[in-house]
């Protein structure tokens, strides 16, 4: 196994493709011997729970030094470009702005996985990254939560006024209501409804420059009181679960609209809620908060 390696997607069904990953968590080879990887086949390949317990798929040091080459990212940027030019060509405005984690990001942590602590990487690409619908997800709730924290009714819960706000933007009902300039009608058109897609495109987000890999840890005080009901006693072992995110590391965010007030809103509810609100998982605890440079 000397030199380079080559994974592709067709070496993932020949028979030394298992060897040649298992070297790898060996530490036999390292990923500066790979000329070509993809890094979901590593973090997601199920074969070697199958084929040895000990060698099973596990977050170490080797994953978090793992580098992307500058001119692959490159080249994904390039054929982002072509689909943006030709969005222009068919009549559509495009926003494009790039953010920074604050500190730590990562999508996809409860999704099926060998290790049970997943991460969202582009099934071609392999490489972490932030779905459309993910985008588009978070920017909708933040909507909603302003919405309802400002024409939230007397003596209604707020758990209770996003329900109702949430519910009339799902269905198309024009509450007749405006935050900061933005009216609810605008929303709909944004978002659209059950029967209505909306206006705005909102595009998955990749990282741009160095994707930097960091290993973290829950730690569980209580395990037995999770997995078996018992009381939660504090003679119970804590188990820590490692899981991989993201750290310092800058993505490029693409909105497009034929309508350009739409577009000018959603710019600015989406930052608002990568700066304020977060996404992905564990946004309560200060993950997936993005830091607008521009107000710096």
């Amino acid at each position: 196994m000397n030199g380079d390696i080559r994974i592709s997607k067709n070496d993932k069904f020949n028979k030394n493709f298992t060897e040649i990953i298992s070297a790898y968590f060996e530490k036999q080879i390292s990923p500066q011997k790979f000329k070509e990887i993809n890094f979901a086949y590593l973090f997601n390949l199920p074969e070697i729970i199958e084929r040895n317990n000990e060698l099973r798929i596990r977050i170490n040091e080797d994953i978090e030094k793992f580098k992307w080459e500058s001119v692959f990212i490159k080249n994904i940027e390039e054929r982002k470009n072509k689909v943006i030019s030709k969005l222009k060509e068919e009549g559509y405005n495009i926003e494009i702005f790039s953010l920074n984690t604050s500190w730590r990001l990562i999508i996809g942590l409860g999704a099926s996985h060998p290790q049970e602590t997943s991460m969202t990487l582009h099934h071609i690409y392999g490489l972490p990254y932030i779905p459309g619908s993910a985008v588009k997800g978070v920017t909708r709730h933040w909507a909603v939560v302003k919405f309802s924290e400002k024409n939230k009714k007397n003596n209604e819960k707020f758990e209770d006024s996003i329900k109702r706000i949430a519910g009339a933007l799902e269905n198309g009902n024009d509450l007749s209501i405006e935050v900061d300039g933005i009216n609810f009608k605008n929303l709909i058109d944004i978002f659209g409804k059950q029967d209505k897609q909306g206006k705005v495109i909102f595009f998955d987000a990749y990282p741009i420059g160095n994707i930097n890999l960091k290993i973290d840890v829950m730690n569980p005080h209580y395990p037995k009181y999770y997995s078996e009901g018992k009381p939660p006693t504090d003679w119970q072992n804590p188990v820590p679960i490692k899981f991989l995110t993201i750290e310092n590391t800058k993505f490029q965010f693409y909105l497009a609209a034929k309508d350009k007030d739409l577009l000018t809103q959603s710019k600015s509810l989406l930052l608002e809620a990568l700066e304020y609100y977060g996404i992905g998982a564990k946004t309560s605890l200060g993950y997936g908060m993005f830091i607008n440079e521009d107000k710096l």
